[in-house]
């Protein structure tokens, strides 16, 4: 296969995205990308740090046009950017953020008016052997690694996924994302299906319940909220009242199922989620009222079980082993058991940091919480501690509720309360992060 349109869809006049209130067409959009192209510094590779989701959608596809690679750096930290610029060099940053601190390479401002370039457009087409993007695993375990993902892989997920979750009478939907374009799962859902498939973006960035309310009610029906299990979580506990919507779709971590129900009744509408990792995108979906196992989206096949899982599909050079224990039903089905790397064994019994994390914050009156396993020597018996948000509750109460699901092994000792997780706008939290909580509170 030579190539896929930059856009899967010709009328000129169809409607891409809303931004600022206002829809943008096909041909809008084709103005703004080739405009902006023709100013890039020529340099192989672009940090797209762009706040405004449309403006980084504009910067993608002008940076597919240019064939350079956009880098998505695992977290928008100072340190972390500096990080991902003196890996990669002849790298240059394009950013509307006048506050943009310096990262040690030149950056572009976004412009604040397109030059009109007074002819008529047509959708390029990008090669499929390209290489669209890196994205970095998020660092939850350890030093944040590189993948680099074909223009290839990129529209047949987009592609595969639409096909399973919008169904064909849902017409012009409009996508409203908590999650940051940057993040792979951001990237996958709120960029590359409106590039792809029948639907549009909001070119905002929600993050606080509210924001969320206005951006979706700023958009007509059919609305799609793509969040995470924090962002939802936020926003039932705030009761925030919202427009329909036709379905949400979360991802990033795991989704219990009691939050799902609420959701469901909350906002009168339908959970899903998405399984995938940033080694091989997005690979599998569930409705999370309804069933424990996930669906492999078409043309995805698992091979072996426990920890030894691969993923192998068309767009992959070789298949892809999970990071997770799974329990592989061998008929497009399977289930997850955790992490590999989250496996912990204390006194001969074992568990997951994801299945310890689950209950700790289905604890009434939790508000955030996570696990941690300190350094230690290997001599010192393992031992585990917690963070926890909770203002009205002490560490009798977390106890006492842990201690209805767990083993006391897997109790923690002691639990910090703080007033805040370090958590990433996608939600994640990093070990070198928990690392600096420990850090700060055992001085």
């Amino acid at each position: 296969m030579k190539g896929h349109p930059l856009i899967h869809r010709q009328s000129g006049n169809s409607i891409l995205g809303w931004d600022d209130h206002k829809p943008i067409s096909i041909d809008r959009f084709l103005t703004d990308v080739y405009s902006l192209s023709r100013i890039l510094p020529d340099s192989p590779r672009i940090l797209n740090l762009c706040q405004n989701r449309y403006r980084f959608l504009v910067g993608f596809a002008a940076a597919l046009v240019k064939k350079q690679t956009s880098i998505l750096p695992p977290n928008k930290t100072l340190k972390g950017l500096q990080s991902i610029a003196s890996q990669f060099p002849e790298i240059y940053c394009l950013t509307d953020n006048k506050g943009q601190k310096s990262l040690g390479v030149p950056v572009l401002k976004y412009p604040s008016e397109v030059l009109p370039l007074g002819k008529s457009l047509e959708i390029p087409e990008i090669p499929a052997s390209q290489i669209a993007a890196i994205a970095f695993t998020s660092g939850s375990t350890g030093v944040p690694q590189p993948h680099f993902k074909s223009w290839d892989s990129m529209v047949r997920i987009a592609r595969s996924s639409g096909h399973r979750l919008i169904p064909g009478d849902l017409k012009k939907s409009s996508i409203i994302a908590t999650v940051p374009p940057q993040h792979m799962y951001g990237l996958e859902t709120s960029i590359m299906l409106p590039l792809q498939y029948n639907v549009a973006l909001h070119g905002g960035h929600p993050f606080f319940p509210e924001d969320i309310r206005a951006a979706l009610e700023s958009v007509p029906q059919n609305r799609i909220l793509v969040t995470t299990p924090i962002h939802l979580k936020a926003c039932i506990e705030n009761s925030v009242k919202f427009p329909e919507i036709s379905f949400i779709v979360s991802a990033t971590a795991p989704l219990s199922r009691e939050l799902a129900e609420t959701a469901e009744q909350l906002f009168d509408t339908e959970v899903f989620e998405i399984y995938g990792c940033t080694e091989a995108g997005s690979l599998a979906t569930r409705k999370t009222t309804k069933s424990t196992a996930w669906q492999l989206l078409d043309g995805i096949h698992l091979t072996g079980n426990d920890d030894q899982c691969y993923i192998d599909a068309a767009y992959l050079s070789q298949p892809v082993k999970l990071p997770d224990i799974i329990k592989n039903s061998q008929n497009g089905l399977f289930e997850l058991k955790g992490r590999s790397a989250d496996l912990i064994n204390i006194g001969g019994k074992r568990t997951s940091v994801g299945e310890l994390n689950h209950r700790l914050n289905e604890i009434k009156g939790v508000a955030d919480g996570v696990y941690f396993a300190p350094p230690q020597n290997d001599s010192d018996p393992k031992r585990l501690i917690a963070f926890v948000v909770a203002r009205d509750l002490q560490e009798k109460d977390i106890l006492e509720a842990l201690r209805q699901h767990l083993d006391p092994v897997f109790l923690p000792r002691p639990i910090y309360f703080v007033d805040r997780l370090p958590r990433s706008s996608s939600g994640k939290l990093t070990h070198e992060n928990l690392l600096g909580i420990f850090s700060q509170l055992t001085k």
